[in-house]
Parts: structure tokens; C-alpha cells; sequence
């Protein structure tokens, strides 16, 4: 009998692994007056027909008169090595797992799990300085989205320059992802509206879900992945901040993944029943296959916000390392 206790613990262990190893923050000394912290994300490269992109883009800045950049014109060979698809426009999907947020004197007591959606290489007016459009941001502490994921929600304007951030529910609760037997990893991100983790159901409307594997290339390249990554945020503000992730620590461990990314009714705007990425997937169900990604544990540096064009042209080249 005990034999069989230990073989059945070691087959559910087999089938659902939770990942939730953590770098530590050794970029805090050096930034002491903004805000740093370890993320350990996977970041998705989805493409989405350009007049999908920029709908969303001008839904969540309405006054920002924004258009796409043509990212196939940008002069860094190394920027989508291969193209991309016509008529298409990168849309950054992101899942992941953040802990040891700090500023100057403040820090975030425990890890957060985070989901958002970006339009990257978005331009305003008359500028080309290449900016990313924040869609939608969520977040929740490790045990759902009350009450650690509230206070960071309505602190968005210290902690994350004034963008605005969305309580979240989260699968797996307290991990970056969860692996089961056949090395699939996956990761779930809802909006919750209405939470209710007491007595039974809530008001939850799926934004995001990954189902991935690790890679042994990509189309896109990682150095392109940490380009998106790291173009600077536009803020409701009409200012921008340069969100700088680094992956040259030894403790990065940066992998290659494809896989699917499902966006449902919350990836964007604030639908609950369908939504733009949603209706622009090729079943309309918001099903987008075969996409290539980037799992790491980067450190993180947030900037404090500042104009625009100045932050596109000082974005650190050590970030593309």
C-alpha cells in the first residue's frame, strides 16, 4: 500500500508541475527611485489584421490620434528577420509570474500574476517614435484577485506610470504556468468582475489562455521578442514609460516557445461576451494557432514617465542583450 501512495503521488506530480521559480531583484540597488521588480513571463507574438490592431489601439486612447507603423520599413535586419504576415500587425500577449516589486522605500508584500495585452510600434501624430498601446492589464495576488491584487490595481499610477490596470483571475494561482505529463505548459487569465471566492460562482470573462511548448527556433527571433518588449508604454497622460525588461543575468534561463494563444470577450475594450481580437481570429473564436513566444525571468525596470519621442530614443541597448 505504501508503495502505491508513493506511485500515485509521483504520477500526479508527473502530471501537473507548477512553475513558479523566481530571480531575484538585482537591478533595485541600481534604479533606488523607480519602480523594479523579477518577472517571470512568457511573452506571445500574435498577428492580428492591422485594422483589428489599430481599433483597439484607438479604443483605449481615444484622443491620442494613433496609427500603425509599418514594421517591415524599420531598419534593424534583426527586427522579424523572416517578415511577417501581410496585412498582419504584432499584437504582445503576456502571462507571468512577478515578485519583489519595489520603490525607493515601498514594496509590493508578495508575487503578483500578470496578464496583458500590447499594440506595439504604434506611432502618435506626425511622430514615428515607436510606441506600445496598453490594451488591457491584469493582475492578482497569488490567492485570487482579493485583496492582493487591489491594492497594486488602484496604485497603477505610482506603481505602473498612470496605465491602467484590471483585477484578474488566474490558472494556476501562485505559478508562472503549470506543465502537465506531455511537457504542455498552459496559463489562464479572466477579468474579474465580480469576484466571489466564498460561496460559489463569479463574473469572470476569459482575456486570455496559452497552451505552448518549448521551441527550437522561431520565426521571430528573440532579439525581435525583447525589441517589443521593451518599446516604451504611452500613458494616459500623453506620457510614455520606458518599462525596460533585462535578460543578461545568468538566472534569465530564456526559452523559445510556440503554441496557441486563445483571446476571448476581455482582451480587449470591455466587452464580456466577444471582443476586436476575439472576432478577427480565423474561427472567430478567438483561437490564434502556431505563434511563437518567449519564456524568461527578466528584471525589470519602470521608468518614471516622460515625453514620448525622449523615451523611444534612449530605450537601453542592453536590454536587447
Amino acid at each position: 500500500m505504501p508503495s502505491l501512495r508513493s506511485s500515485l503521488a509521483l504520477l500526479a506530480a508527473s502530471v501537473a508541475t507548477f512553475v513558479s521559480a523566481q530571480c531575484l531583484n538585482t537591478v533595485a540597488a541600481y534604479n533606488p527611485n523607480v519602480r523594479t521588480m523579477t518577472s517571470n513571463n512568457t511573452w506571445f507574438v500574435v498577428p492580428v489584421p492591422k485594422d483589428t490592431a489599430l481599433a483597439a489601439a484607438k479604443e483605449a486612447y481615444p484622443l491620442a490620434n494613433l496609427r500603425l507603423l509599418d514594421i517591415q520599413s524599420q531598419s534593424d535586419p534583426d527586427f522579424f528577420p523572416n517578415g511577417f504576415p501581410e496585412g498582419m500587425h504584432p499584437v504582445l500577449v503576456t502571462s507571468g509570474y512577478t515578485d519583489d516589486t519595489r520603490l525607493t522605500a515601498l514594496q509590493i508584500d508578495g508575487a503578483l500574476l500578470v496578464g496583458t495585452v500590447f499594440v506595439p510600434y504604434v506611432a502618435r501624430g506626425n511622430s514615428d517614435a515607436p510606441l506600445s498601446a496598453s490594451i488591457v492589464q491584469y493582475l492578482a495576488g497569488p490567492n485570487g484577485p482579493l485583496p492582493n491584487g487591489l491594492v497594486p490595481t488602484v496604485a497603477s499610477p505610482l506603481l505602473f506610470g498612470g496605465a491602467p490596470v484590471r483585477l484578474g483571475q488566474f490558472a494556476p494561482k501562485a505559478a508562472a504556468y503549470m506543465t502537465d505529463a506531455s511537457g504542455t505548459n498552459s496559463a489562464r487569465v479572466a477579468w474579474a468582475i465580480l469576484p466571489n471566492p466564498i460561496s460559489g460562482p463569479g463574473v469572470y470573462p476569459e482575456a486570455l489562455d496559452f497552451s505552448f511548448k518549448t521551441a527550437d527556433s522561431s520565426r521571430i527571433g528573440a532579439r525581435t521578442i525583447k525589441k517589443l518588449i521593451s518599446t516604451p508604454i504611452l500613458l494616459p497622460s500623453g506620457l510614455c514609460q520606458r518599462n525596460t525588461y533585462y535578460f543578461n543575468n545568468a538566472t534569465a534561463l530564456p526559452v523559445l516557445r510556440n503554441g496557441q494563444v486563445t483571446m476571448g470577450p476581455a482582451a480587449d475594450g470591455v466587452g464580456v461576451v466577444t471582443g476586436k481580437f476575439m472576432q478577427a481570429s480565423p474561427d472567430k473564436s478567438g483561437i490564434y494557432k502556431d505563434v511563437d513566444g518567449f519564456s524568461a525571468c527578466a528584471q525589470n525596470v519602470g521608468n518614471n514617465p516622460e515625453d514620448c519621442d525622449t523615451a523611444a530614443r534612449t530605450v537601453d541597448p542592453a536590454s536587447l542583450d
